[in-house]
């Protein structure tokens, strides 16, 4: 095979290949299929979440992070504000209002207060980006963990959070964002923001707790207790 041959083969090969611009682009492990949910809920929301064109996560000080972290992609939603807020706790709250504004349902919209009590945005008198810097400046994983509602593994799906926190202080919060199945085996895509205040990425499964980047339940579980120990994980639905 001559090099110029090689060279077009290898060139037309990559041109076949795009990078996902929304999730659900990201493949799916051979053998699975992905769910799917109605439209305009918020698993379908999550699903259609636009892609960022190269995996570079960056903080709120547009410092670059990517070295950080095994990812799949990194969601395209700049941070909101040039303060530490956008954590992970923040992140998921986020795109549970993201969801509401986008689709016309802000008189639906509640974000939690640190003890865990809803906090509805009609009631708030205050702007969109405003209401959302007050959530999170007064609230953190434990509220989520207190006042979001308990879900079991059997049930969960995009939307759903992993929240750790033990004492009401430092925590940590992960996302589902996508869900396959195969017979009675379910996958996942994953994300969550982290410290300081970054964007969101996906993040890639080792491939003993998972398949082809995606997490399965058992193996996310293992992946926070040994990668991020911030307490037991505890499942948890807006």
């Amino acid at each position: 095979m001559n090099i110029r041959f090689v060279f077009i083969f290898i060139t037309f090969n990559l041109c076949l290949y795009s990078f996902p611009n929304i999730v659900k682009e990201i493949p799916v492990p051979e053998g699975f299929q992905r769910i799917d949910f109605p439209k305009n809920s918020f698993a379908d929301y999550l699903q259609n979440l636009p892609l960022k064109k190269e995996a570079k996560v960056l903080s709120y000080q547009k410092k670059d992070l990517s070295d950080w972290y095994d990812m799949i992609a990194v969601i395209n939603k700049p941070l909101l504000f040039q303060d530490d807020l956008e954590q992970c706790a923040d992140f998921s709250m986020r795109l549970w209002a993201d969801y509401h504004k986008e689709s016309g349902r802000l008189d639906k919209l509640y974000l939690f207060d640190y003890p865990g009590k809803k906090r509805y945005y009609k009631d708030s008198k205050k702007d969109y980006n405003r209401f959302l810097r007050n959530a999170f400046a007064s609230s953190n994983s434990y509220s989520l963990k207190k006042g979001a509602i308990p879900v079991t593994k059997e049930n969960l799906q995009p939307g759903d959070l992993f929240v750790q926190n033990e004492t009401g202080g430092i925590g940590h919060v992960s996302m589902i964002l996508d869900e396959a199945k195969y017979k009675n085996q379910k996958l996942y895509l994953i994300g969550f923001s982290f410290m300081p205040a970054q964007e969101m990425h996906i993040e890639r499964s080792p491939t003993d707790k998972g398949k082809e980047g995606w997490f399965s339940y058992e193996g996310f579980i293992q992946h926070l207790r040994t990668k991020y120990p911030y307490g037991n994980p505890v499942l948890r639905r807006f």
